[in-house]
């Protein structure tokens, strides 16, 4: 018996080989595999193949556009037309499956839509400035005991220092703060929020302005710049503004010398007016000195600059500014367009940001849309036998594979291009709600770039939707057409089943993630904090509450209205550093320790408001006389000092030596995702900025009225603007939380679309076995002998799905639960959960197959017989 060639090879060779050169190839290759063979038949297989791939050369290979002579010089707009006549009756004759096809492909498109404006956005954050390859933002890196912490702040002088100093910069510029402030034109009053700076943050930032002051921007301390949308709140136009007058906070009045073009919604930053930063210097002599850190400095290098270099340059820049003193603190160059998708340091080096979620979501949308390609693929198969005898009918007359090809990716083209319509009319549709859930205003734009993504995107989903589909049809054998036997070969099988698989997969792992992301939201919204966050009310404390006399007076009446069991005021909001300071001493401090701490001047009875434990000593209490040489810690500063007995020690370093009064029970005062923090009370009232009052529970509509109330009478001009302080803690979680909503959302819609591909699957299965089932029921089964005949075969691959798909989700969601320090731990239920709503769903769609074929009268089955 004479060797057979490789069969793989042998067929790789008769598909791409010309027929004037097919008979002498492979006559002569099967000659060498012969006499190889007798030596060694690994190598001769291996000869083979190199013999076969040496013939694969542009002159003997097929053109994918050979015809037969029939069809040689035919009008191609007639065969087109031809086809797409073809695919509209086939659309209406079959019109369950076009629609599932169409169902599943309008929600992949949708879904990647939606994502891809978000994506397109994210991405565009920061990136529309006129320098934005010359723009940074110096950051500073602290060496704390506990690590290294980077922020996003320097000292006021850096600027002007960097300006002067080192020659790569062009220009810098510094920032401070003045936000959520009322701004006033005759009876016009709302809230806005501003900064102080100098001319040169206009010019880093390419600002334009629609009038100015044409000498300078800022010609005296009296003068303020406003947005475009300011100035039409204010004064119903943005002409014949320069020089008109505006009251901030009722107090000091400043004349407009510029109006600058709203910034558009992709910036980082917004702002509605700015003043000349020479106020805040007045205001904070602290921005004068090197070694405080609360302005934001943003520079503009020279063009060809390494920042690398710069970095190296300035990064003991404040140790030599302060002579030494303070060496724990690194500043450092950042790009500022990438500041937004990348900025989240840990241990002084980058280490993600909102960029995880930009490219969780693109894999997602990726994902989505290869889902509904793989219905449409097992969807067209499964319909295969419709379609035998269209096939076999334009083989007899000579049609080549190729002709078929074309004529089946051409369908698939023309649902996808429908698919695509349907689903831009539905994101349009879907868009508003899109942007609540977002937070976010985007539209669809139809210039030529979206344009040109949409066609990319639809092409590449018809292709990849239409190909398989189109060379499985093609490849039928005229004799297995003729004979009528539809048998898929175990290749085919084995691919749709795997794209099935595949599907659950995806499902299975997105269930997880859900599962995860909803149990970690629920358990920081209920985590004990270390504080009482319930019933609640925090507002800035401002115009003539900070005189401090007035302000004790409002105070003590705030406390004694009905439904208000308590009121004090802080400087803190309990959402994130807000005041870090070194320098303590205590006894037996390592003289190289800088660690910061975070200072919270807070006024009597805040503790108890807060409802904060108290683990050692006293609270502030006014039963003791003046109490500001006293100082409460939190339990991690107590354990950073390594006091045994802390109460009664003394601690130098911020003003007169204090004595520790109390140790507080640690509480967390920044989001989940830090370790907590050391910490220091200071009773300090003229420091504090927001009042806090808890209110009676049932009662807060009256409490609040009587508050809004009393506030006006104390402080006339500044409506009170409150937020309940469980709000102001979940708004540190708001991306997560959007993450967990669109997660919702597109993980049923990924079920969905997983149900329609297991549903082509059955359909598949039940045309295979139509005759079976039509002799099965002659013979008495039943409907449910039906379902158990269809689902045989399913559950083993939902199995498979649950094997592979579930460590998938177990390593995904344990990725993004490592951002929190403190997290939920990873139950057994969460993956049980999926496994098991993947399977109902499953047998679901298998059910319903099965009532739908178990209601077909036997003789149908059995017609071509």
């Amino acid at each position: 018996m004479k060797p057979q060639p490789p069969n793989r090879s042998l067929r790789f060779l008769r598909w791409f080989c010309k027929d004037e050169y097919l008979e002498e190839f492979e006559g002569d290759l099967i000659e060498l595999y012969e006499q190889y063979h007798a030596d060694s038949p690994k190598k001769a297989k291996r000869k083979f193949f190199w013999e076969v791939m040496r013939c694969f050369r542009p002159e003997f290979i097929k053109s994918i556009f050979q015809v037969t002579p029939h069809y040689r010089g035919s009008n191609t707009t007639a065969m087109f037309k031809h086809n797409l006549l073809i695919a509209f009756r086939n659309f209406k004759r079959h019109k369950v499956s076009f629609f599932i096809n169409l169902i599943g492909l309008t929600t992949g498109l949708s879904c990647a839509l939606l994502i891809f404006l978000w994506v397109n956005d994210e991405k565009s954050m920061d990136k529309f400035y006129k320098h934005e390859a010359r723009l940074y933002q110096v950051m500073e890196h602290f060496q704390q005991d506990f690590g290294v912490r980077t922020v996003t702040s320097t000292s006021g002088l850096m600027a002007s220092a960097l300006k002067l100093e080192v020659p790569e910069v062009e220009t810098a510029a510094v920032t401070g703060a003045f936000q959520d402030v009322n701004v006033s034109v005759e009876e016009k009053l709302i809230r806005a929020n501003g900064l102080y700076t100098s001319e040169e943050l206009f010019k880093i930032f390419s600002y334009e302005f629609l009038h100015r002051n044409e000498e300078m921007l800022f010609p005296d301390k009296s003068s303020i710049v406003i947005s475009e949308q300011l100035a039409l709140k204010l004064f119903g136009t943005t002409n014949n503004i320069i020089g008109r007058d505006i009251v901030i906070q009722q107090d000091k009045k400043y004349f407009v010398s510029g109006v600058f073009e709203n910034i558009p919604s992709n910036a980082s930053e917004q702002f509605d007016f700015a003043l000349p930063y020479s106020i805040y210097e007045e205001l904070f002599p602290g921005a004068l000195e090197w070694g405080n850190s609360g302005n934001q400095v943003y520079v503009l290098l020279q063009d060809n600059v390494n920042v690398d270099q710069v970095n190296d340059k300035i990064k003991d820049y404040i140790n030599i500014k302060t002579d030494g003193r303070t060496t724990f603190r690194t500043p450092f160059l950042k790009r500022y367009s990438t500041k937004y998708l990348y900025g989240e340091y840990k241990d002084g080096k980058q280490s993600g940001g909102r960029v995880i979620y930009v490219k969780l979501f693109s894999a997602v949308a990726v994902l989505i849309l290869i889902v509904g390609c793989i219905n449409f693929m097992n969807l067209s198969t499964s319909q295969a036998s419709r379609r035998l005898k269209e096939v076999g009918v334009k083989k007899v007359m000579g049609i080549q594979r190729m002709d078929l090809v074309s004529q089946y990716l051409q369908e698939s083209m023309l649902i996808v291009f429908i698919s695509a319509a349907v689903s831009v009319v539905l994101t349009l549709i879907l868009l508003p709600w899109f942007n609540v859930v977002t937070g976010k205003v985007l539209t669809l734009a139809f210039d030529l770039t979206f344009v040109v993504r949409i066609l990319l995107i639809v092409v590449t989903t018809g292709f990849l939707a239409g190909s398989y589909p189109a060379f499985y049809l093609s490849g039928f054998k005229l004799f297995t057409i003729l004979k009528g036997n539809l048998k898929g070969s175990w290749s085919a099988i084995w691919i749709r089943k795997g794209l099935v698989v595949f599907q659950f997969i995806v499902s299975l792992v997105l269930i997880v993630a859900v599962t995860v992301i909803d149990n970690q939201i629920q358990f920081i919204q209920e985590k004990d904090l270390g504080y009482d966050r319930e019933n609640i009310i925090s507002f800035r404390r401002e115009g003539k509450l900070m005189d401090d006399s007035s302000f004790e007076t409002f105070l003590t009446e705030l406390g004694q209205l009905p439904g208000v069991t308590s009121a004090s005021s802080i400087s803190h909001d309990l959402a994130g550093h807000a005041w870090g300071v070194g320098g303590p001493v205590w006894k037996g401090k390592n003289p190289e320790d800088e660690t910061e701490f975070e200072l919270v001047p807070v006024h009597y009875n805040m503790l108890e408001t807060l409802g904060m434990e108290l683990v050692q000593g006293r609270s502030f209490s006014k039963d003791f006389g003046s109490e500001f040489s006293s100082i409460i810690f939190n339990e991690s500063a107590i354990k950073l000092m390594g006091l045994k007995d802390p109460i009664g020690e003394p601690i130098k370093g911020w003003g007169p030596e204090r004595q520790i009064v109390g140790v507080v029970k640690d509480f967390h005062f920044e989001s989940l995702h830090q370790n907590i923090k050391p910490l220091a009370f200071l009773l300090w009232s003229g420091r504090t900025n927001r009042v806090m009052a808890k209110i009676q529970p049932g009662s807060q509509r009256q409490t609040l009225q009587a508050m809004e109330k009393l506030h006006l009478e104390h402080n006339p001009g500044f409506p009170i603007q409150y937020q309940f302080l469980d709000q102001i803690y979940k708004a540190q979680y708001v991306s997560e939380q959007k993450v967990a909503v669109l997660s919702k959302y597109f993980t049923g819609f990924t079920i969905l679309i997983s149900m329609m591909g297991l549903f082509a699957l059955v359909n598949f299965t039940a045309e295979r076995r139509f005759k079976e089932i039509g002799i099965r029921k002659i013979l008495g089964l039943s409907s449910f002998g039906i379902f158990r005949l269809l689902s045989q075969g399913f559950s083993r691959l939902i199995l498979i799905s649950m094997v592979i798909g579930l460590p998938i989700g177990f390593f995904a969601s344990k990725s993004w639960l490592d951002n929190f320090i403190y997290k939920i731990d990873m139950e057994v239920w969460f993956f049980l959960s999926a496994g098991i709503l993947t399977w109902v769903v499953a047998l679901f769609t298998v059910l319903t197959q099965a009532a739908k074929i178990s209601k077909i009268n036997p003789i149908e089955c059995l017609r071509d017989e």
